[in-house]
């Protein structure tokens, strides 16, 4: 018998018994629906967290001095927490002496500590917005875009000027009829004129930055903050990788020598960039794929359980029809070949429901979040790779044991 026959003849079968066949292959499903539903999430999220969420977080070909890490990159022991918690206070003769070591960066920038606060427009209100006193590079550097209006500029932060500029969000939230340049908005007991509204952002992490209001340095120092004079964070922003690299060692070398730290001693201060963001989330991003297969693999075991007990079934069933073709002439290879094939088509579809599935709840959260979605071809690859490993490897025993039948024996059973 030629594979093409026993694909024929299996086909036939199948489709002769579809409610057994469809109970064969739920459990094949199941497993690779939850397959290939994580997998689209986690990939969706490792193009977003590569493509636009660590460039969104610390900018593109940036890198930032802080006190100590905000956002923690690497294993780091009890002590070296202890340590970094000892870190000197970044200030703005900080800024100073990195402005002398990059004079040619594309962009330096600073900001004070940002906060969660709410913010007044008349009676309505918007809740838990992020207020940021920064430079009036910072929005450049975290490539936010303005829709209309204007930026901050550097006449704001000298004359300590009480204006803002306010994410999407907060505008939909206060004017819903879009005018809000030129209004003043309440933020704790002080008003700020807004003078510009940003572009949307969107996107998982995005959304928090489009309800965030920018506010000049000097005038978030005056009025909202709780420490004078304090700086969370000074961003250097250069043209190319290149270029940032070598930034980041003139300002090594600028900020050792002005807080006098001596040959060996460790730096009081702490660099962060979107390559440790990247790692960390590509070990994750690891883990996560190498145990989505473990955990896959205990409904694909029970699905090709069932295959089996059900292909059993079936010989116990087709004794008679395997005694007849056995005395017109079929090998034991032949009816061997003829349930395997059976065995594999039922688990391939189950497969390929399993992918349609999987796909369809990937895009519902899509729909439904602002979580992306994303599928790599080697894991459409890989779903029909493991249902045709549970189709076959779960056909062999039934097909072994239909194939090793009596003919004289077949024939006579009832």
């Amino acid at each position: 018998m030629s594979i093409a026959e026993a694909l024929r003849v299996a086909l036939s079968q199948i489709w002769a018994h579809k409610l057994k066949s469809l109970f064969s292959l739920i459990g094949v499903v199941i497993g690779i629906t939850f397959l290939i539903a994580v997998i689209t999430v986690v990939e969706g999220m490792n193009r977003y967290v590569q493509e636009d969420f660590a460039g969104s977080l610390f900018g593109v070909n940036s890198f930032s001095i802080v006190q100590r890490p905000t956002v923690q990159t690497g294993n780091y022991s009890a002590e070296e927490l202890r340590r970094l918690a000892r870190n000197r206070d970044v200030d703005l003769d900080d800024v100073e002496a990195v402005r002398r070591a990059v004079p040619d960066a594309r962009y330096i920038a600073w900001r004070n500590a940002s906060r969660m606060d709410e913010v007044w427009y008349g009676e309505r209100r918007r809740r838990n917005i992020r207020v940021i006193g920064g430079s009036e590079q910072y929005q450049a550097i975290q490539g936010w875009e303005i829709d209309r209006g204007r930026g901050l500029t550097p006449l704001d932060q000298q004359r300590a000027l009480k204006v803002a500029v306010i994410g999407p969000a907060i505008a939909e939230k206060l004017f819903p009829n879009g005018a809000a340049l030129g209004k003043r908005i309440r933020l704790q007991a002080h008003r700020f004129e807004v003078v510009g509204v940003f572009e949307r952002k969107g996107g998982l992490f995005g959304n928090a930055w489009d309800a965030a209001v920018l506010v000049p340095y000097e005038t978030f120092n005056q009025t909202l903050s709780t420490k004078r004079d304090r700086v969370r964070e000074i961003s250097v922003k250069a043209n190319n990788q290149r270029e940032m690299l070598a930034a980041m060692d003139a300002v090594e070398e600028a900020l050792r020598i002005r807080r006098g730290l001596r040959p060996g001693e460790e730096n009081d201060f702490h660099f962060q960039t979107s390559s440790g963001l990247l790692s960390a989330w590509e070990t994750i991003n690891n883990i996560l794929l190498a145990a989505v297969p473990g955990l896959v693999s205990v409904s694909l075991v029970v699905g090709g359980i069932v295959i089996m007990n059900i292909m059993l079934v079936s010989v116990t069933q087709r004794t008679r029809e395997i005694g007849v073709r056995k005395a017109m002439g079929a090998r034991q290879r032949d009816i061997m070949l003829q349930f395997l094939a059976e065995s594999s088509i039922v688990s391939l579809v189950g497969a390929a429901l399993g992918i349609g599935l999987g796909l369809g709840l990937g895009k519902l959260v899509e729909r439904l979040s602002p979580l992306p979605a994303s599928i790599p071809p080697w894991a459409l690859a890989m779903a029909i790779g493991l249902g045709l490993l549970v189709g076959l490897s779960s056909g062999i025993y039934p097909a072994r044991r239909a194939s090793r039948l009596n003919p004289i024996d077949a024939l006579r059973y009832e």
